[in-house]
């Protein structure tokens, strides 16, 4: 529902053009080209250098005005804007650009008065998106109902009141009113990000996927295309088509927090934690949650334990339902020498149907070096093995469906630690999700393990004889095996979709 913010890119190639001798006539035809192919950095510094020749030149003060709210430069704006007006000189779309403006400046009384005074369906998006800034979520409902009939464009309107409809939880709706919108502009970028964001908390990730992908060609600027398709490649387990992203991403924006936490995962997920740590330095101080995390874990893994503890028990202090802090906690503590700290920390994770057996290991080796030798029972009479691996099961398989290959594979390794190598399912469905994200030489002992406990299991048999053929160990034999399951199954697609594939390969 947020107005997009755009990355600042400035290519070489328009700094260099900058400097040579480029006549008014001819600078601003180019930055009315690059801004009409969304290119709009581009179009502020043609517009920029025009003004320092001419301030009073209202064509140009009219293009950055426009310019400045597609960078969401919303104080820029109400300040170009003003000159306009001053000048005698305000477009048609004037009352509709300042209330933009001034929604984006954060000026959110302006906007709401500005926005009602519209009359229009855009002009009641701004009103909702005021409602929502001032936290009266029943007055932007009403806004947003009231916009569905209102005159003019209401692309922007149905693509904001899905992503309304999708945080207060109404996911019919949200898909409803984010295909709405692209049926009403399928080339916008509102209604492409609503449609991707919808689609991804649907656990729909290819599709989501395919929304980003639309929405960074046509508006090459845009910061949330941009970091939504790192953050789907990612949750697929697609990390060299992410990292390649972030290194862009990078590029453009070196200084942009989000991009620079990017490559802090990035580091981490190559296990470098010194160079993790490195590129975080320069932001620690920032209020985030998930660069904190980081940025102690790095700390922890570092053997920097002391300066670590303090930023974990912040966290702890500030969400202490959330399971990741209070897990390095409790390791920072035990590892500085408090065990009865590290005890008093994981003992609510232990005792919950959400502790991992890793969790139950921290807490057993706490208790003992804390002379709780006795409590470690407590743990599982309060919740039995039976009822976390129901719990795992469920988060397991959810992430399956939706594509959430290395959630899911987090959360099969989790259950392996509860039933070893001896359920067959789990074992395939780790082998499956592995593949998803090209982990073949792991995933295939794991198919051959479960196959060898369900010899006849047609799933299990395609899952086998499928990575077989795919990581090219042996392809005869997997076709083999992907003719009984078809054999064994004939109604599945999926099974027969694989031998077709196979064959043909």
């Amino acid at each position: 529902m947020k107005i997009a913010v755009h990355f600042s890119i400035i290519p070489a190639l328009a700094l260099a053009l900058a400097s040579c001798g480029v006549s008014p006539e001819e600078r601003l035809s180019r930055a009315e080209e690059a801004y009409a192919e969304n290119r709009f950095s581009e179009a502020r510094l043609d517009l920029g250098m025009l003004l320092q020749r001419d301030d009073a030149d209202v064509r140009v003060l009219e293009l950055l005005a426009r310019t400045q709210v597609q960078l969401g430069d919303g104080e820029g704006a109400v300040a170009t804007l003003e000159r306009l007006a001053a000048a005698g000189a305000r477009p048609a779309d004037y009352d509709a650009l300042m209330a933009e403006a001034m929604l984006l400046a954060g000026n959110y009384a302006g906007s709401l008065a500005a926005g009602q005074s519209l009359g229009t369906a855009n002009g009641l998006r701004i009103v909702a998106l005021s409602h929502v800034a001032m936290s009266d979520l029943e007055a932007a409902l009403a806004a947003f109902e009231r916009g569905l009939d209102a005159p003019g464009d209401r692309s922007r309107l149905l693509a904001d009141f899905a992503l309304f409809a999708k945080e207060a939880g109404d996911w019919e709706r949200a898909a409803e009113l984010s295909r709405a919108a692209l049926v009403a502009d399928p080339d916008g970028l509102d209604p492409l990000l609503a449609a991707a964001q919808v689609t991804q908390a649907l656990g729909r990730p290819a599709d989501a996927l395919r929304h980003y992908e639309a929405a960074a060609d046509t508006f090459p600027e845009s910061r949330a295309a941009i970091l939504g398709q790192i953050g789907v490649l990612g949750d697929m387990g697609r990390i060299a088509e992410a990292r390649q992203l972030v290194e862009q991403a990078a590029q453009r924006t070196p200084d942009d927090p989000d991009v620079i936490y990017l490559q802090a995962r990035l580091a981490a997920e190559d296990g470098d934690w010194a160079a993790a740590r490195d590129i975080l330095q320069p932001i620690e101080g920032r209020e985030d949650a998930r660069l904190q995390l980081l940025y102690a874990r790095a700390l922890l893994e570092l053997d920097l334990t002391e300066q670590a503890l303090g930023r974990l028990s912040a966290l702890v202090r500030r969400s202490p339902q959330a399971i990741a802090p209070r897990r390095l906690l409790a390791r920072a503590q035990l590892q500085s020498g408090d065990a009865a700290a590290a005890f008093a920390t994981i003992q609510p994770l232990a005792n919950s149907p959400e502790g991992s057996p890793a969790d139950l290991a921290l807490y057993a080796d706490a208790a003992r070096r804390s002379g709780r030798e006795g409590q470690i029972d407590a743990a599982l009479r309060q919740a039995p093995p039976a009822e976390r691996v129901a719990t795992l099961l469920a988060r397991a398989d959810a992430d399956l469906q939706a594509q959430r290959w290395r959630s899911a594979i987090e959360a099969y390794e989790q259950l392996r630690g509860w039933t070893g190598d001896s359920n067959a399912m789990v074992l395939n469905n780790l082998a499956y999700a592995k593949a998803q994200t090209g982990q073949y030489a792991e995933a295939l002992p794991l198919a051959r393990r479960a196959l060898e406990l369900s010899p006849q299991q047609p799933n299990i048999m395609d899952t086998t004889g499928w990575l077989l053929v795919q990581s090219g160990e042996d392809r005869a034999a997997g076709i083999a095996l992907l003719e009984e399951a078809a054999r064994l199954a004939p109604g599945n697609a999926a099974i027969a979709r694989h031998l077709r594939e196979a064959r043909a390969s």
